[in-house]
């Protein structure tokens, strides 16, 4: 039986490491190691996927939540600009009355193709004519030999004043007057047509004048002009939605304005 000095030297024994040894140890450390790191990046990997399904369904449930069915987000409608090309959407007109403004917002889908006018109109490429909004201060009784023709009183503030001052005025022709609603406003649709040979040379300051706005801005018109005028109550004050044709305007584009009318929206504010 060996004593404690013999079992000390057998424990304590170094025996020389076999060829290829110390090479195998570290590829086996390398492996232990990458297999670690990749356990490692698949927890992390899994954790960033759950991570972003709870997300998704977290804003789907927002979404959810703050939608309605039917319901489109819609940008805020911008005014219409003073110049320049407009995008096709949704734009804020102003008849340029300020008591009107303070009240009610009027808002129109305009598309592709028109530009900005005096911030007040919209007009089309390639024309002298569009859509614009009034609230009318007087009318001329002559649209063409104009000077000091302004009723006098001025014309009323009601509807039916307003479209038989029209109606009669001296220059150019009017259709009968009809019943017409826009957006739940009643009032009267008519059309005004200036004559298509008139010489703007022999009318007073060579224009053809047909109402001044209560900002003081005289509407004037071209030889063949025709005006649909939709001329509605909003509480008291006529609103007058003037969308103007050139002698050359193509029934298709007769059919957008009217289209663009028909999306007028008048909001309280």
């Amino acid at each position: 039986m060996p004593d404690v000095k013999e079992v000390y030297e057998i424990i304590t024994q170094q025996t020389p490491p076999k060829p290829g040894a110390l090479e195998r140890q570290n590829r086996k450390q390398r492996r232990r190691s990458t297999r670690r790191k990749a356990g490692a990046y698949g927890l992390v990997a899994t954790l960033m996927v759950l991570a972003g399904v709870l997300a998704v369904r977290s804003l789907a449930g927002n979404d959810a939540r703050q939608l309605t069915p039917g319901s489109i987000a819609t940008p805020t409608p911008a005014p219409v600009p003073s110049f320049g090309p407009m995008k096709p959407g949704t734009y804020v007109f102003s008849p340029l009355d300020p008591d009107f403004d303070a009240s009610y917002r009027i808002t129109m889908d305009i598309p592709d193709g028109y530009k900005g006018y005096g911030g007040y109109a919209v007009i089309k490429f390639g024309e002298y004519q569009g859509i614009s909004t009034w609230v009318v201060g007087n009318v001329y009784a002559d649209s063409c030999h104009w000077t000091g023709t302004l009723l006098d009183p001025p014309v009323g503030s009601s509807v039916d004043g307003l479209v038989a001052a029209l109606a009669s005025q001296k220059g150019r022709h009017a259709s009968t007057p009809t019943d017409v609603t826009v957006d739940g406003f009643a009032g009267k649709y008519m059309e005004l047509t200036v004559p298509a040979g008139i010489y703007l040379a022999e009318c007073d300051g060579g224009e053809f004048r047909t109402w001044l706005g209560t900002d003081g801005g005289e509407r004037y018109l071209q030889p063949g002009q025709r005006d649909l005028l939709w001329i509605v109550d909003v509480d008291g004050t006529p609103l007058v939605i003037d969308a103007a044709l050139g002698a050359g305007t193509s029934a298709q584009d007769r059919a957008e304005r009217i289209q663009i009318v028909n999306s007028v929206r008048i909001d309280p504010r």
